[in-house]
């Protein structure tokens, strides 16, 4: 079975905690995570949502289901 993808999660919660929408506007990481197009998110949690997203679907695809998500 493959791998969980909580070790991906937790850095782009981590992310999303540490961005300027949460830290300085003092909003709901929620709404910051949801903002339109990710225009409210920086790059580097595009790229850590984008890790998420991808360890999601391998764990649906059988090979990778097989051979196990590549990271955590």
């Amino acid at each position: 079975m493959s791998k969980s993808c909580k070790g991906s999660l937790d850095d782009y919660l981590d992310c999303i905690e540490r961005s300027a929408c949460v830290a300085t506007e003092k909003r709901d990481p929620r709404d910051c995570a949801k903002g339109a197009n990710g225009a409210e998110r920086p790059s580097e949690c595009e790229t850590k949502r984008g890790n998420y997203l991808q360890c999601r679907r391998g764990q649906l695809d059988m090979r990778t289901r097989l051979r196990g998500n590549k990271g955590y």
